[in-house]
C-alpha cells in the first residue's frame, strides 16, 4: 500500500476545479462518499475514491459514509487534498490492524491481536501508558517505580526483573527493541504513541525473536494530519506535570510534525522522582503517485530514581519508603537516546510494492545501583525491508510478502563499584557487537471467498562478540563468542468467515527467543554462555463476532504454549539476578475481549455509549523444573495471575460531557519459584471526566480524574525471585489529576 494516498498532492495538470480523494485507513478507494456544504451543495466520490469541486474561494465541506467516521475539511480553490476516513470501530471485530505484515479487518485475521487507538490511550492521567494497555486481556503493564515499566504479554515477564524483554517493539516501521533483546520503552512519552497494535504470543514469522509478542507504535495517527497546533497540560498528585505541544504544517507534497513533551514527578515513594524531555519531528514527502519518503527523529533524556523493592516487614511498617540504601548510593538512572530513522514506499506497479525502513541510533545509559554503577554506551544501525507480490490463485487475488531485517550494535559496557553514589574503581569492561538478521516470508491464499490460507516463516540469526577488555574481578580478559544455531520458524493459519458477523481461526506458530545480552552478561560479571534460547510451540482458535443485532461484539482466543528450556531468574548471595534454562512450561489459556454498545440508532442526548469487558484466564505451569536439587514441576509460573479482569464504561453527550470508567481486578500472583510467597489480589477503579468542545479555529478539552479511587493497598510490579523477600514494589495509593488540552488550527 503506498502512503502516497495519506497526503495532498498537486499532479502534474492544473485543475480548473479543486479535487478530492477519500481513502480508508487500509488505503483503499471510497466510491459514492458523500461531501457536502451547509449552504446544501453535494457532490459523490468516482470509483477511484475522486470528486471533482470548483472552488472560487475557500470553504469548509463535511465528507461522509457509512461505516465511517464523518470528517470537516478545509478545501481551498485549485487544491489536490487527499482525506483518509477512519472505520467507525462501533464493533471490536471491525477495526483494522496490520497484524502478520498484512491489513485486514480483525475479523478475518488469525491470532491474538488486539489494537489501541488515540481514544483509548488518552482515556487516563495521560503521564503513561500502563492503565491503557491493562485493558486489553492477557497483557500486563508493570511500573514498578515512575518510569521503570515491565511487560508480560501471556506470562513473559518471568525474564524481565526489569525493562521489556522476550517482547519484540516496532516504532513507526523500525524495531526499537536492541539487538541484544532488550527495549527501553520508558524513553518513550505519550506523545511519541499514536497508537499501539500488539500481537499475542509467538510472531517468529513476521518478526523474529520473541515468545512474548509483538508490540508495534506508530507515533502519529496519519487520518489526523491537519495544520493545526496542540498544546497539553495535565498536574496530578505526588508532584506529577506533563506539558506538551505538536505543531504540524501540512503543504501540497509535504508534512512536518513536531513534538515536544517533559513530565516530571516526585513519586509516590521516597527517592521516586522521575523527569523526562522527548522532542521528535516527523516528514513525510510524496515525490509522484508512486513514490512516497518519510523520516523520523527522536531525541529523548530520561531520569528516574529506583526506590527498590520492599521485603513484608518494610511493606508493613511504611509503603512509601525505599529500600534501605537505595538513596545513599544513588540508585538511579540517566539515559539520553537519539535515533533517526528513514522510509521509502514504492509501487513499482499495481501488483508488486516496497516498503523499506532504515535507522541509525546512539545511546548513553548510566545506573548507579546499591551494588554497583554500570556506564553504557551504544550505537546501531538497522534496516527492515519488506515486499508484496499480489498474485491469482485459483482465479482469486492472494498475495506474498517477504523480506528481510538486519540490526548490529556496538556496545561498550562499564561496570564499576558504587561509592556513596559515585562510580569507584572499575571492575570489568566489556566491547560487544550484536548482530540479528533473519528473512522471512507470509503467503497469503484465498482458497474460496470466506475462506484463507496463511503459511509464513523465517529463519533467524543472531550472535554476540564479547571482548573483555578489562577484568578486575577475576583477572580473566578474554573473548567470548555465543552464536546461537540458526531456526527456521514456521506459522500455518486458517481463517474463515462463516457469516458476516462470524469468524473463526485456526493456528500454530513457531516460537524462538534467545537470552538477551544482559542475561548472558550479568552484572556480577560472569559471562553465562551455557544459556539456550526458548523454543516453543503455540496452538491458537480464536473466534470473533458481533450478535444481539450488533449490540455485542466478541473476541475470544483459546491458547496452548509448550515452551522448552525456559529461562528463569535467581539471585545470589549479594541480590544480583542470574539467569538459568528451567525445563519445560505449560501454558494454557483464555482470553476474551466484549463489548456491549448501549445505542443503537443515533440519540438526542449521547454520541457513544458503550462498555467493555477484558478477562484473561491463564493456567500456567512449570512442566519440568529441578532448582538446586528440588522438584518445583507443576508449580505455578511465577509472576502471573490466574484470573485478571478489566471492566470499562465510556460515553459522551452532545453537550461535550464525557466520562471514562475503569474497574481492574487481579488474582494473588506467585512470588516464587517455589510458590511460597504470593502478592495479594487486588481491584482498583480510575476515573476520567471532562468537556470537548469544537470551534472552527480552536478545540479545547478540560479533564479531571482520579486513580484508585478506594485506596486500594497493592503492588503494580513486583520483583520475582527477590533475595532477602524484596518483593514488593507498592503502587501508588489514591490520587487525582486535572488536565487542559487545546487544538489552535492554521
Amino acid at each position: 500500500m503506498l502512503l502516497v494516498y495519506l497526503m495532498a498532492f498537486t499532479p502534474s495538470v492544473i485543475w480548473a476545479q479543486s479535487q478530492l480523494f477519500i481513502l480508508t485507513e487500509a488505503l483503499k478507494p471510497v466510491e459514492a462518499a458523500m461531501i457536502s456544504t451547509n449552504t446544501g451543495q453535494l457532490w459523490l466520490t468516482d470509483k477511484e475514491g475522486r470528486a471533482n469541486i470548483p472552488l472560487a474561494e475557500p470553504m469548509r465541506l463535511t465528507v461522509q459514509y457509512v461505516g465511517l467516521e464523518t470528517k470537516e475539511i478545509l478545501l481551498k480553490p485549485k487544491q489536490s487534498l487527499t482525506v483518509v476516513l477512519e472505520v467507525q470501530t462501533t464493533l471490536l471485530n471491525d477495526v483494522f490492524v496490520e497484524g502478520f505484515t498484512d491489513s485486514e479487518r480483525l475479523s478475518k485475521m488469525a491470532g491474538g491481536i488486539a489494537r489501541l487507538d488515540a481514544k483509548d490511550l488518552n482515556r487516563f492521567d495521560n503521564f503513561s501508558l500502563v492503565s491503557a494497555v491493562n485493558t486489553l486481556p492477557g497483557v500486563r503493564f508493570e511500573e514498578r517505580a515512575g518510569a521503570s515499566y515491565r511487560i508480560s504479554i501471556r506470562g513473559s515477564s518471568i525474564r524481565s526483573p526489569f525493562g521489556v524483554r522476550n517482547v519484540k517493539v516496532y516504532w513507526n516501521g523500525i524495531p526499537f527493541t536492541e539487538p541484544g533483546g532488550n527495549t527501553f520503552l520508558n524513553l518513550l512519552d505519550l506523545a511519541n504513541v499514536g497508537n499501539m497494535e500488539i500481537i499475542k504470543g509467538p510472531a517468529a514469522s513476521a518478526y523474529g525473536a520473541g515468545n512474548g509478542g509483538v508490540i508495534k507504535l506508530q507515533s502519529t495517527n496519519l487520518s489526523q494530519l491537519s495544520n493545526a497546533t496542540e498544546v497539553g497540560l495535565t498536574a496530578g498528585s505526588f508532584g506529577s506535570f506533563r506539558s506538551s505541544v505538536q505543531s504540524n504544517w501540512l503543504g501540497e507534497k509535504t508534512s512536518i510534525t513536531g513534538k515536544y513533551a517533559f513530565q516530571t514527578s516526585d513519586g509516590y515513594r521516597d527517592h521516586n522522582a522521575m523527569q523526562r524531555h522527548v522532542a521528535e519531528v516527523d516528514l513525510l514527502h510524496f515525490a509522484n503517485e508512486r513514490k512516497a519518503y518519510s523520516a523520523s527523529i527522536l531525541y529523548s533524556d530520561l531520569f528516574y530514581e529506583i526506590p527498590g523493592g520492599l521485603n513484608p516487614t518494610q511493606l508493613a511498617e511504611n509503603r512509601r519508603q525505599a529500600r534501605p540504601g537505595s538513596e545513599a548510593f544513588n540508585a538511579s538512572i540517566d539515559h539520553q537516546y537519539f535515533i533517526i530513522r528513514g522510509g521509502q514506499e514504492y509501487e513499482f506497479s499495481e501488483n508488486f510494492r516496497s516498503d523499506v525502513n532504515a535507522y541509525f541510533y546512539n545511546r548513553n545509559f548510566e545506573n548507579p545501583f546499591n551494588l554497583d554503577y554500570k556506564r553504557d554506551q551504544e550505537n546501531s544501525v538497522g534496516f527492515r525491508v519488506q515486499l508484496e507480490n499480489d498474485f491469482s490463485f485459483l482465479g482469486r487475488r492472494s498475495s506474498v510478502t517477504y523480506g528481510n531485517e538486519f540490526q548490529v550494535a556496538c556496545f561498550d559496557g562499564s561496570n564499576f563499584g558504587n561509592v556513596g553514589g559515585e562510580a569507584d574503581t572499575i571492575r570489568f569492561r566489556d566491547e560487544l557487537t550484536n548482530k540479528l538478521s533473519f528473512w522471512f516470508a507470509d503467503v497469503k491464499l484465498n482458497l474460496t471467498e470466506s475462506l484463507k490460507l496463511t503459511v509464513g516463516a523465517s529463519l533467524n540469526h543472531i550472535d554476540y562478540d564479547i571482548n573483555r577488555v578489562e577484568d578486575k574481578i577475576n583477572n580473566s580478559p578474554g573473548q567470548f563468542k555465543k552464536e546461537f544455531d540458526r531456526v527456521f520458524s514456521p506459522r500455518v493459519a486458517l481463517s474463515k468467515t462463516w457469516a458476516e458477523n462470524f469468524s473463526t481461526h485456526l493456528s500454530v506458530s513457531h516460537g524462538y527467543s534467545p537470552p538477551t545480552t544482559t542475561e548472558v552478561r550479568t552484572n556480577e560479571g560472569s559471562i553465562n554462555t551455557a544459556l539456550q534460547p526458548e523454543i516453543g510451540i503455540n496452538y491458537e482458535l480464536n473466534i470473533r463476532g458481533a450478535a444481539v443485532y450488533r449490540r455485542l461484539s466478541y473476541d475470544v482466543a483459546l491458547f496452548m504454549f509448550n515452551l522448552d528450556e525456559s529461562i528463569t531468574t535467581g539471585t545470589d548471595g549479594n541480590g544480583v539476578v542470574l539467569f538459568q534454562n528451567s525445563g519445560q512450561i505449560d501454558q494454557k489459556g483464555l482470553e476474551a475481549a466484549l463489548q456491549w454498545n448501549w445505542l443503537t440508532q443515533p440519540s438526542t442526548r449521547f454520541t457513544s455509549f458503550n462498555s467493555r469487558l477484558a478477562y484473561t484466564y491463564h493456567d500456567f505451569e512449570f512442566k519440568e523444573y529441578v532448582d538446586g536439587g528440588d522438584d518445583l514441576s507443576g508449580n505455578a509460573l511465577t509472576g502471573t495471575a490466574p484470573n485478571v479482569l478489566s471492566l470499562m464504561t465510556d460515553f459522551s453527550l452532545i453537550s461535550g460531557f464525557y466520562a471514562n470508567l475503569t474497574y481492574q481486578y487481579s488474582d494473588e500472583i506467585p512470588l516464587n519459584d517455589e510458590n511460597t510467597v504470593y502478592s495479594g489480589a487486588y481491584q482498583v477503579f480510575h476515573t476520567r471526566v471532562g468537556y470537548k468542545r469544537a470551534n472552527p479555529n480552536t478545540d479545547y478539552e478540560f479533564f479531571v480524574g482520579v486513580n484508585n479511587l478506594f485506596n486500594e493497598e497493592y503492588s503494580l510490579g513486583n520483583d520475582l525471585n527477590a533475595f532477602g523477600q524484596r518483593y514488593f514494589q507498592p503502587a501508588p495509593e489514591r490520587s487525582f489529576y486535572v488536565g487542559l488540552n487545546l487544538k489552535f488550527k492554521h
